[in-house]
């Protein structure tokens, strides 16, 4: 596995952003004002790759839905464990901290890291103009002045005098207001990192990424870590070398990546989706693989994560493929996901006996949904047992 950092994290920073719904561009929108601050204070290249990177990721802690200044925390611990500048997870930690003492840590002045302050004000300022629809004129420049003015005493005065050298210049806001360049604006900062990661380091950010999935849900807690062991131990059990039982297991860490856009609430319910709910969740694979083919190298990884509901007979989503078209690892992917979900608890039932899960398993591929001759050399060869 020989993967860019950069695509990584630029990748992932995606599935943060869709977890917001509201503001699709907010860890782009956040690195990109961060680091033209960051160049117009004089940072060094490392130090403006390490602001890049902690601005992507600043908001992993909230996919957790803890309360707002309790994800700074919960989003350095987690950056702790990957494979980063140990400056990063301290810059996450204090990104809601204010230069006049009112941040949830008290934290005021220089006692707040750098990157932390440039960070909080770029993040500050996409959540006040991050959804903005209106056309850039005029009007909207002095509103932007004037939103300058009303956050003075929170941020330290190079930070807004450094934002106000950027205002000179029309292209700043004419490109992070353009509608055509809204999603794309951390593109535009031509970044430069040859840091490659292999399997281990990308394993780190996959496990990373799981845990955010599966603790939205105390049901779906081990769900993603579940199918990723049943996915390489059925991969090992076909022949397939190392290399692609290492896919498998990154696929099932990632396979549900894009529920991070669908509400907890429907996660939770305690009963059976209705039409609305359902054409809700169904949208998760087309997210995940969204996330996931940003991410070059990653093109196996991601058609084996994102087709677990595609079915033989094409009436699977969101592509509706059909069988022909499902090579057997994504079969084989399809199999885990039903296998894992029903031995798990839910809000609307208890976990099924291994017996009856091979019923409901044998019985979907008699109606052309999953691959019964699969299926039944998985079942025989006993490699799942409860």
């Amino acid at each position: 596995m020989n993967i860019t950092r950069h695509s990584l994290i630029f990748a992932l920073s995606y599935a943060l952003d869709i977890a917001g719904k509201n503001n699709l561009s907010h860890s782009k929108s956040t690195a990109y004002v961060s680091v033209q601050l960051g160049r117009e204070l004089g940072l060094d290249g490392d130090e403006t790759l390490s602001l890049y990177y902690a601005a992507l990721l600043h908001d992993i802690g909230v996919s957790n839905e803890y309360v707002l200044y309790e994800h700074c925390k919960i989003g350095a611990e987690m950056l702790k464990k990957l494979p980063l500048d140990e400056k990063i997870p301290k810059a996450v930690l204090y990104h809601h901290e204010f230069c006049n003492g009112c941040g949830p840590s008290g934290l005021s002045g220089e006692d707040i890291p750098r990157m932390s302050q440039i960070i909080g004000f770029a993040s500050a300022f996409d959540d006040m103009f991050g959804k903005n629809t209106d056309d850039f004129d005029r009007a909207l420049f002095l509103r932007v002045q004037d939103w300058l003015e009303k956050v003075s005493p929170l941020f330290a005065q190079d930070i807004r005098d450094a934002f106000g050298g950027l205002l000179k210049r029309e292209s700043f806001l004419l490109d992070y207001f353009a509608t055509e360049t809204k999603y794309a604006l951390s593109e535009k900062l031509m970044i430069g990192d040859d840091t490659r990661y292999g399997y281990d380091e990308v394993l780190l950010f996959a496990e990373c990424f799981a845990d955010i999935i599966d603790r939205r849900s105390p049901f779906t807690y081990t769900h993603s870590h579940g199918i990723a062991n049943l996915a390489r131990k059925g991969a090992a059990y076909l022949g397939y070398d190392g290399a692609t039982q290492n896919k498998m297991y990154i696929a099932g860490l990632l396979h549900d990546i894009g529920k991070l856009h669908v509400s907890t609430d429907i996660l939770h319910k305690n009963g059976k989706l209705d039409p609305e709910e359902r054409f809700e969740i169904n949208k998760h694979t087309y997210y995940s693989r969204k996330v996931l083919e940003q991410i070059p190298g990653f093109e196996d990884i991601t058609e084996y994560a994102a087709n677990h509901h595609e079915k033989l007979d094409g009436t699977g989503y969101p592509y509706r493929i059909p069988g022909e078209r499902l090579g057997e690892l994504e079969r084989l992917m399809a199999v885990c996901d039903v296998f894992q979900a029903l031995t798990e608890e839910r809000p609307y039932r208890s976990p099924m006996p291994e017996e009856k899960v091979w019923e409901v398993i044998l019985g979907m591929a008699e109606r052309g949904h999953l691959d019964g001759n699969l299926a039944n050399r998985i079942k025989e060869a006993r490699i799942w047992t409860l």
